[in-house]
């Protein structure tokens, strides 16, 4: 026994279980620590997950499973969790600035954003400018046009659909809607990435079970919050068939309709998971990679999924910064529009004005724009047409339905706000410093 406590007041012992606790220790980081003399790599490894594995959460579970799935609750892990949680909450300030300016091109990006990494983890490749031309309204015009069509609009249902309760026949309706009038063939099949069997459940059907239980039952245990269940029910959509296909986008979409259900709505305009191609993105490919072979495999204990949770809270707060600085910005240039063009203009109409000073020239639809805001479309239409009243926009004739552009002697004023606000929001949205261990 005293031999026992001594090894575990080593200082150099402290120096690992602090690590542990601050941020994301793997297998192959113990090669940058002093080690206690007379012990592997291994057998510290061993230890250290011996120790953590008695302060575990252990994450609900079908009961044909043959091994432990488990978590720990780290100091970093509660802190991020938590602060996602207060800035993602209904009544938060950056939830505010969303009521009022979730039409606004800098913020709608980020519904973009997430279906086209929605969209490269399915496997199916689209060319970012034609997910922005659906997304502004255009017809589709393939069976891909057509998916990204139908995301948008379920996307764009997301608050009615957070009233019903989550059951088989909320995410199967997901499913059939979001695949309507498409022709799935077309498209190129998921690879599923290879785990451990013991961690797959037997069936879909039991997949199905387990993502409606952790979505309706919070659970005995408070250290297993509303910000890892999410997390945990994209890992089911994300590494197993729930559906027989888009399952990532279904993910996406239920949670959305999750976040707005449990009141943290800034949740649902995050993009989900790791692109490796963002620079400002918190870790690389390679930690990602080392990441996903920690927490896929079972060191003697079961599977620690704590660095699963460490790294994708990151990922969210990463994007939450990215959101919050597009508002901060978008507040600016809706202060200079309104110097600029000395009218009474609503925030709405801000908006479609913040849009053309990204884009001058263009082409502005009603249906979008009542999508974003979700309002009605005589509303939407108002907005417009107020606009156009004012001198500000131009309409044109659209097949059956109305278009409008910039009014010519609105262009310069657009062009030198644009460059002035927009670009000095872009940069200082690239430079947004955000670290993880």
């Amino acid at each position: 026994m005293d031999e026992l406590v001594a090894f575990m007041s080593l200082p150099i012992f402290h120096a690992l279980r602090t690590a542990v606790d601050v941020g994301i220790l793997l297998f192959d980081d113990l090669d940058d620590y002093d080690l206690p003399e007379g012990y592997s790599k291994e057998d510290i490894w061993r230890i250290l997950l011996a120790v953590r594995k008695q302060a575990a959460v252990f994450i609900p579970e079908d009961p044909e499973r043959t091994a432990d799935m488990w978590m720990v609750t780290t100091s970093s892990l509660s802190f991020n969790t938590e602060m996602l949680e207060v800035r993602s909450k209904e009544d938060s300030s950056l939830a505010r600035s969303l009521k009022d300016m979730q039409g606004s091109p800098f913020v709608t990006r980020f519904i973009e954003r997430t279906l086209m990494r929605g969209l490269a983890d399915e496997g199916i490749a689209m060319d970012e400018e034609r997910v922005h031309e659906l997304f502004a309204g255009a017809p589709p015009l393939t069976s891909l046009d057509q998916l990204v069509a139908n995301y948008f609009r379920l996307s764009s249902d997301c608050d009615s659909l957070a009233r019903r309760a989550v059951t088989h026949g909320l995410i199967e309706t997901l499913y059939y809607e979001l695949s309507e009038g498409v022709d799935l063939s077309e498209l190129p099949e998921r690879v599923l990435t290879p785990l451990d069997p013991r961690l797959a459940p037997p069936e879909s059907q039991v997949l199905m079970d387990l993502v409606c239980q952790r979505a309706c039952a919070a659970g005995d245990d408070m250290r297993f919050g509303p910000v890892l269940r999410l997390l945990n029910i994209s890992w089911f959509f994300r590494y197993f068939n729930v559906l027989p296909r888009l399952n990532v986008l279904v993910g996406l979409l239920l949670r959305n309709i999750l976040a707005l259900k449990w009141g943290f709505p800034v949740l649902s305009w995050i993009p989900e998971g790791f692109d490796a191609t963002l620079a400002e993105a918190p870790v690389d490919a390679a930690r990602y990679e080392a990441v996903f072979e920690s927490w896929s495999t079972d060191y003697g204990f079961g599977f620690d999924f704590t660095p699963y949770f460490e790294l994708n809270v990151c990922l969210y707060l990463r994007e939450l910064e990215g959101l919050a600085a597009s508002i901060t910005y978008l507040e600016q240039l809706n202060e200079q529009i309104e110097r600029i063009l000395e009218s009474h203009i609503n925030a709405r109409q801000k908006s479609i004005l913040a849009a053309l000073c990204r884009e001058p020239g263009a082409i502005l639809r009603i249906a979008p724009h009542q999508r974003a805001f979700r309002i009605a479309y005589g509303t939407a239409r108002a907005d417009f047409l107020g606009l156009e009243r004012e001198g500000y926009l131009v309409r044109e004739q659209e097949g059956r339905a109305f278009a409008f552009r910039a009014h010519p002697d609105l262009q310069e004023k657009i062009v030198q706000l644009g460059a002035a606000v927009v670009g000095s929001a872009e940069a200082s949205l690239d430079a947004t410093p955000f670290v993880v261990s």
